[in-house]
């Protein structure tokens, strides 16, 4: 499907629980379990997409035929990819970006994904993406002849931005100033929880969990609102919309998972809450076997286009 190289430095370590405030690795199964809900919910973005699409028909002119070239941040096990790239009718080439190198394998070893020209892997994190994006663009102005051939590209990522800190927004999004590269950045949790019926320890233990997204000074809740204004800052046009979950008993699966989840980064948060945990988590699981809950998770998608040269 692809090539594979590592670009990380010789001192780039992926995340792991070594510090207890760290993200933890995210396992290919979760990645799996949740790819259907992901799906329905970034169906919303149609707009999103119809608005990065003229954008880059825009500056692509009519001299220009190579394809646009997409650079995903955290790909994983290529979920992102496997939904956007159908949706652009566009010629494209990907180059899948993350720490992780197992998951990388993984994706490359899957099926081509219709309207994607080229895949490549690289081992690296987004404290990278300048220099990649520079090397993309050396590349791009001595093979392609046409307007702005640099800027035929975007960089687009995947329930990523709330495990960043805000410097590392903040970084990011320097870094698609600089260059001038558009954005699509989704999926990105806001702090909603909703369930039905509701059970009285349902919003003490979803504060809780928000605050514990932000251990490590990670932007949790708040990525969204970040990054949308340091990039309007930069006098990007930035355009969000809402893209939430809205499990219902045919993901019985997914919810038991989420909650229990959940459960858990609420004991870290608060070892205090043990007992009330345990206890909503047992309703919660019977439940959700009894496929009788109705649950919505928030998520914003983000559209960030660079102002016109």
């Amino acid at each position: 499907m692809g090539h594979y190289r590592d670009h990380a430095a010789e001192d780039h370590r992926p995340v792991t629980d070594a510090d207890p405030d760290a993200p933890r690795p995210i396992s290919s199964d979760w990645l799996s379990l949740r790819r259907p809900a992901d799906e329905a919910a970034r169906q919303a973005s149609q707009p999103l997409l119809a608005d990065l699409q003229d954008f880059l028909a825009e500056i692509r002119g009519t001299d220009h035929t190579g394809p646009v070239r997409i650079f995903d941040l955290g790909a994983g096990t290529g979920a992102n990819q496997a939904w956007l790239a159908p949706q652009l009718a566009l010629s494209q080439r990907w180059t899948l970006i993350d720490h992780d190198a197992d998951l990388l394998d993984h994706t490359l070893s899957a099926p081509p994904v219709d309207g994607v020209a080229g895949t490549e892997a690289v081992v690296a994190g987004i404290e990278d993406l300048g220099q990649i994006l520079d090397a993309d663009a050396d590349t791009a102005d001595s093979a392609v002849d046409g307007p702005a051939p640099d800027r035929h590209r975007f960089v687009t990522c995947s329930a990523l931005l709330d495990l960043l800190t805000p410097d590392q927004l903040r970084e990011l999004c320097a870094t698609l100033a600089a260059t001038g590269t558009a954005a699509l950045f989704s999926l990105s949790v806001t702090g909603v929880m909703d369930i039905e019926p509701a059970d009285p320890l349902d919003e003490r233990l979803n504060d809780a969990f928000n605050r514990h997204q932000n251990r490590g000074d990670r932007a949790g809740a708040q990525a969204v609102d970040l990054t949308a204004g340091y990039l309007a800052d930069a006098n990007f046009t930035v355009t969000t919309v809402d893209t939430p979950w809205e499990l219902t008993g045919d993901h019985a699966q997914l919810i038991h998972r989420f909650l229990s989840d959940r459960a858990d980064a609420v004991l870290e948060e608060d070892p205090t809450l043990a007992g009330e945990v345990d206890r909503w988590l047992a309703r919660r699981s019977e439940q959700a076997a009894a496929r009788s809950l109705r649950v919505t998770i928030g998520h914003r998608d983000l559209l960030a286009l660079p102002p016109r040269r």
